[in-house]
């Protein structure tokens, strides 16, 4: 649980602290997904957000997304209560460009800072699973976990576009006692895919 608060932490320092450059495309994205590929979440929905940074010209950026998904283990019986969140740091590289005419590294609309610019991410942060019975007995979990993903984001020259994207998760831990380095890929993982509002600044 220690390892897990300061690999949360870590992650949002060095989001916060990371130095885009000042021509650097800020954005927020609140999505609806579904959840799937996992045998207790069969296309149950979620909800996100991604708060980031990219260059128009460059691609590299960062990005910090924030996953909370009601009803994940199932809405009836002794499992109708429960939930999972995941808070995920990270790094960005992002094809097109958001100058105007086509940039370095994809494409973009002439006479404006519109622009596609498709993507691929990964990084890692923690997943934290709640399961609440009838009589009011929880479970509560949380380990370190990781992510990748790809999708393609939308600039528009009014600020407003959209995202769409698909994502990969899974949890770390430490369950070989003869692994050397303390930390092995876990037993719970599951996709998420959505779409929603792309929110530049």
């Amino acid at each position: 649980m220690r390892i897990c608060g300061r690999v949360l932490a870590g992650c949002a320092v060095s989001f916060l602290l990371a130095s885009p450059s000042a021509r650097a495309q800020g954005y927020l994205a609140p999505s609806l997904g579904v959840t799937f590929a996992n045998p207790s979440s069969q296309g149950r929905a979620d909800f996100f957000a991604n708060l980031g940074f990219v260059s128009p010209t460059d691609p590299l950026g960062a990005e910090l997304d924030v996953m909370y998904a009601p009803s994940f283990f199932g809405n009836q019986g002794p499992l109708g209560q429960n939930h999972v969140t995941t808070v995920m740091g990270n790094v960005l590289f992002a094809a097109g460009s958001g100058g105007g005419g086509r940039g370095r590294y994809g494409f973009a609309r002439r006479g404006g800072s519109s622009a596609v610019r498709p993507y691929v991410s990964a990084g890692v942060g923690v997943i934290h699973a709640v399961v609440t019975d009838d009589a009011g007995r929880g479970i509560s979990n949380t380990d370190l976990g990781v992510n990748a993903g790809v999708g393609v984001m939308a600039f528009s020259r009014r600020s407003i576009g959209l995202r769409a994207d698909l994502r990969y998760f899974r949890d770390l831990m430490d369950n070989q006692s003869g692994n050397t380095t303390n930390i092995d890929f876990g037993s719970f993982h599951f996709w998420r895919a959505g779409i929603g509002l792309l929110i530049s600044f």
